[in-house]
């Protein structure tokens, strides 16, 4: 072949640009589609510039393959084994040809979109990987001489007819391009997906798929070596320390003066309402802050409910008929004309939660004098924060890069990784003129970060004279689930996306609630969901236009509407007389599902009896024990968890003294990895179950450190037990671990009532709830 020669291979081009010296690799690239006609197209082998589209994978003529990926690791590692594994696969290398994943930064990353559902974002890098093993056998044809029906690829070598070819082999010398059609928004929530179908290697033969790889990321975190974000550290670098609001609609009226002598190298910063103090020195920012703050006039709001009458406001003081009400895909028959033998009726409150990350927010900010804005930060879709950066500075997205390092331990940033301290970093650096270091402080992460949606259910369940259910109606109000304006810019008086209502359609900024928890008793003949969603409470009423933001937080929405669904199904069974397992299995139809419920029948040490138990009592001090189950559809995952609880009626503590998950992902990409993200999400769910909730009076979040908000501990960690029996049948990747944090909480809260007699329909079962349900 020639240099420029082209050949196609499944809506692919493969061409030669050059011949080199030494050296070789094979690029893959993003090629036109209509949508991004006039765009560059080229790929790099060292550097990728930001104003170009990079490669996907690259093969070197040594065998050594690098993938890049848009998405970002915080704590998963999927993008460390996962990715690796399937790409391996799909390309025929061995999983140690797999040398570097390039991930999350804006400027040597082609894909863009969040760092959510990883194994429905890896299709991109599967179809790459498959694609390129299709062009890599077609070259291997022509070089060999072999029919390509005669070749197959195994361990990094190609081969058929008595003849071979490596990888590095068939690349070497020559600067091979293989672009591929793509379609979407590099910039937008998510990003970009790759175009066509070419075949996939058939599940039966895996070789690296299902073992359990280790996760290259952990030694250089665990031998210090690992570069954090808060170990970045540019030349003529200011610490700052942001001075938020009194409250969350508060504007400021006059910021406090700076003692100069006590704080010689401190200087106070304002940008409309954002206000910090900054100083070579982060110790003296820290102290000189608040100095400051604590002589700093705000304006005074009072426009929230406060936390203890959260659920009475949302039942009572909204009107759920300015936003359009969604209806459930699984609504069927006539649930509102159904009347039973016996009828449950109950109404179930999920308080904010916090991600709580242990370490707060950090960014650096460098705005250069050409106008060119690095952002160094942990994101979680950092494509989309460039987006918003660009728009909040009315610059070009070509003049934004993010890059992105790990942070502190947790699932998803608190803000989406982006609506913290990163646009406050950019701000003060172009005020400035010089590199600005941001952390956020305790109050700071605990008060302005964003929160998971807080919701109200209203379940009637009609059950016929079999005790099984004739009708189910729910009615799931709340929130806004995302919310991604830069609070920073907000602040600022700066340009800013959207905020969510009935009528934005930007990416998660719709206000609609859907009804996103998948119905799975097909056996109930009549069904009716509906969502109704509102604005962010208080947003609307805040001169700022803040309010209580909120932001998606593991198995977003699905577990508001889940847990309610599944305490209720419990409830019933008891009205019923019925064993809550037995209940589930009697009303659902799917074979993986009874498959799963059996099997923790079995692995929890399951007494199949009706709920409560005999002893049950919800006075005294003595102890009293029970246990309780709960079960979900996700992202092709079939989840079901038992829960084995203790309970103290005179104190109201609960001790969750046992957890047993039973998982069916389908394909396991790998074991070891999928039993970690299980296990740390149930524990996880856990802590959400028994302590968590965001607490407020009527301006502003008081849960602002972990005494106001605490977490589960080493003394309250249960006995865990985790199962994955999967389905051998079909070819589909379930998602990992999400589901493991929602299942614990329906689960406990229904093995409350199984103990005491009594339920408990809100979170968390802090003992002032559980007094309050036991009283009841």
């Amino acid at each position: 072949m020639n240099a420029g020669d082209i050949f196609s291979v499944h809506e692919a081009r493969v061409s030669r640009r050059r011949f080199l010296g030494s050296g070789g690799a094979l690029a893959v690239v993003i090629g036109l589609h209509p949508s991004l006609a006039g765009q560059v197209l080229a790929a790099e082998a060292v550097q990728v510039d930001a104003t170009r589209l990079p490669s996907w994978i690259e093969i070197a003529a040594d065998n050594a393959v690098t993938i890049r990926t848009g998405k970002c690791d915080f704590g998963q590692s999927s993008i460390y084994t996962a990715y690796r594994q399937i790409v391996a696969e799909e390309l025929g290398v061995s999983i140690d040809a797999m040398k570097t994943v390039i991930s999350g930064d804006t400027d040597t990353t082609p894909e863009g979109g969040g760092t959510f559902g990883l194994l429905r974002s890896v299709q991109n890098l599967r179809k790459v990987a498959a694609i390129t093993r299709e062009a890599a056998l077609e070259l291997a044809s022509r070089k060999l001489g072999v029919a390509r029906s005669a070749l197959s690829v195994k361990d990094g070598v190609i081969s058929g007819g008595g003849k071979s070819v490596t990888y590095g082999q068939l690349v070497a010398g020559q600067d091979l391009q293989l672009a591929i059609k793509v379609s979407g928004d590099l910039n937008a929530p998510f990003g970009l997906r790759v175009e066509g179908n070419p075949p996939f290697k058939p599940r039966a033969e895996y070789t690296i798929i299902g073992k359990p790889v280790t996760n290259p990321s952990l030694e250089p975190k665990m031998s210090g070596t690992a570069k954090w974000i808060g170990d970045v550290k540019l030349p003529g670098m200011l610490h700052a320390r942001v001075i938020h609001p009194a409250t969350l609609g508060s504007t400021l009226v006059s910021a406090g003066k700076l003692d100069s002598a006590q704080f010689p190298g401190a200087r106070v910063v304002t940008v409309g309402n954002l206000l910090a103090v900054v100083s070579p020195n982060e110790w003296e920012a820290v102290q000189a802050a608040q100095q400051v703050g604590g002589e700093t006039k705000w304006s005074e709001w009072a426009g929230l409910p406060e936390s203890g009458q959260l659920f009475d406001h949302m039942r009572r003081d909204i009107d759920w008929t300015e936003y359009p009400s969604r209806p459930g895909r699984a609504n069927k028959g006539d649930a509102k004309g159904v009347k039973g033998a016996r009828t449950l009726t109950a109404a179930y409150g999920m308080p904010f939660q916090k991600h709580a990350p242990i370490s707060p927010m950090v960014s650096v900010g460098d705005v250069r004098p050409d106008g060119s804005v690095t952002l160094h930060t942990i994101s979680q879709n950092p494509q989309h924060l460039r987006r918003m950066i660009a728009r909040m500075l009315s610059t070009g997205e070509d003049k934004v890069v993010v890059k992105t390092y790990p942070g502190s331990g947790h699932y998803g940033r608190s803000n989406g990784g982006s609506a913290g301290s990163e646009d406050e970093a950019v701000i003060l650096s172009r005020e400035l003129k010089r590199p600005v270091r941001v952390q956020w402080m305790r109050a700071d992460d605990m008060q302005w970060s964003t929160q998971s949606s807080a919701s109200v259910a209203e379940i009637r369940i009609e059950l016929g004279d079999d005790g099984r259910i004739a009708a189910y109606e729910a009615a799931h109000r709340g929130p806004p689930m995302q919310d991604d304006r830069l609070v920073g810019a907000m602040l600022a008086g700066l340009p800013v996306i959207d905020a969510p209502s009935a009528e934005t359609t930007y990416g998660f900024q719709s206000g609609l609630m859907n009804v996103f928890d998948t119905w799975v008793y097909a056996k109930v003949e009549n069904v009716f969901e509906q969502g109704h969603g509102t604005g962010q409470i208080g947003q609307k009423a805040s001169p700022i236009a803040v309010g209580l933001r909120d932001h998606s937080m593991r198995t977003p929405i699905q577990f508001q509407q889940n847990c309610p669904r599944e305490l209720a199904i419990s409830e019933a069974a008891a009205l019923a007389g019925k064993d809550v397992l037995q209940f589930r299995l009697d009303h659902v139809t799917d074979p993986r599902f009874t498959a799963v419920l059996e099997r923790l029948r079995k692995e929890s040490g399951w007494d199949t009896r009706p709920s409560p138990v005999p002893a049950a009592r919800s006075t005294g001090k003595a102890v009293v024990r029970g246990r309780g189950v709960s079960i979900m559809l996700r992202d092709n995952g079939y989840w079901a968890c038992a829960a084995h609880i203790a309970v103290t009626p005179e104190s109201g503590e609960v001790k969750v003294e046992r957890v047993t998950i039973v998982a069916d992902v389908g394909v396991v990409i790998n074991p070891l990895q999928l039993r970690r993200q299980i296990q740390a999400g149930c524990l996880m769910g856990v802590s959400q179950a028994l302590f968590e909730e965001v607490t407020f009076d009527k301006g502003a979040i008081t849960s602002t450190d972990w005494a106001g908000y605490p977490i589960l501990t080493m003394q309250d960690m249960p006995e865990l037990r985790v199962v994955i029996a999967s389905d051998l049948t079909t070819d589909e990747y379930g998602q990992g671990s999400e589901s493991a944090n929602a299942l614990a909480a329906p689960a406990i809260a229904a093995a409350f009532h199984d103990a005491t007699g009594k339920p408990i329909r809100r979170l968390p079962l802090r003992p002032e709830h559980v007094a309050a349900a036991l009283s009841a």
